[in-house]
């Protein structure tokens, strides 16, 4: 169980930082870029853990499943990630990271129309006060410029199309691996962002020289090693136990942005932060007596 939790922690540390060090590119790398060079070097880290699970277990990968993989990187890294990026550079990071954190809330209406998944009183009420709780981090900021006000918005669409994301995902993920579905979707998702920086006439691979630091650190452990220990951790550990983790990254991630970049931790930014936690808990709940997370749609809540 510490081994478990040793990898676990290592996975929420990294992806807890990613608002952070993408931070760190606003102004210097286009966003679009920082996507490409980030999911393209996380895929290649991946591959290989990828290449073993396909052999080990022969699975045989259909025209349908590459067509799935397509779409989730089309949702995933193509719009959502670049969403987030883009909201990362036009707000802050402690702001980006507690609104993408909301996305579990998304979760329960995708499934709702996407796995017919029944709305029940709990999921309702846990949606109804975790967007309550959403509109209280940023309310406050939607006056500040329009740029500011823009990236709000692209950080609630990032959120809702990552909720749509992993509702897709769940399915997908009952006959690919997740190790070979996020190394292959991180791929094409990268080879899928090629046209955008080419037809913008941005650089591919051309990076300023402070660049290239956080770019490997975003590719190589933020989207590398982090997705490969938390799988790990889970083998190590029931997956209930290790999803829980990840309610820790909105307040680790705000407390890195305070510490490394002097952001200013507003009152309402706690407020919001906590109702919308208090949302996906009652969202979770399964019934009157006890709260219960679901480990199957926890696995893909809050990473950046």
């Amino acid at each position: 169980m510490n081994k478990a939790f040793f990898y676990l922690g290592i996975t929420i540390l990294f992806f807890s930082s990613y608002e952070v060090v993408g931070r760190t590119l606003t102004g210097i790398v286009n966003p679009f870029q920082v996507i490409f060079l980030r999911f393209l070097i996380g895929g290649i880290f991946l591959l290989p853990f990828a290449l073993i699970t396909l052999r080990k277990r022969a699975l045989n990968l259909s025209l349908n499943d590459l067509f799935s993989l397509f779409l989730l990187s089309l949702i995933n890294v193509v719009i959502s990630m670049c969403l987030l990026q883009i909201g990362i550079n036009q707000t802050k990071a402690s702001l980006a990271a507690v609104v993408f954190s909301s996305n579990p809330l998304f979760v329960v209406l995708s499934a709702y129309f996407f796995l017919k998944e029944p709305l029940t009183f709990h999921k309702v009420l846990g949606l109804a006060i975790g967007l309550i709780g959403l509109f209280l981090t940023f309310y406050k900021d939607l006056n500040i410029d329009p740029s500011y006000t823009y990236g709000i918005i692209a950080l609630i669409f990032s959120a809702l199309t990552y909720g749509i994301y992993t509702a897709f995902a769940q399915k997908v993920t009952q006959k690919i691996d997740n190790l070979v579905m996020n190394s292959l979707s991180f791929l094409i998702g990268s080879l899928l962002l090629l046209p955008i920086l080419l037809i913008n006439q941005q650089p591919i691979f051309s990076l300023p020289e402070k660049a290239w630091i956080p770019i490997l650190y975003l590719g190589v452990f933020v989207t590398g090693v982090a997705y490969y220990t938390y799988f790990k951790g889970l083998s190590l550990t029931n997956a209930g136990s290790g999803s829980m983790i990840f309610f820790v990254k909105p307040v680790l991630a705000s407390f890195l942005a305070w510490v490394f970049l002097s952001e200013k931790i507003t009152s309402h930014l706690i407020l919001g932060g906590i109702t919308i936690l208090i949302g996906i808990f009652l969202a979770q709940k399964e019934n009157q007596k006890s709260l219960s997370l679901d480990p199957k749609k926890l696995k893909y809540f809050f990473r950046g």
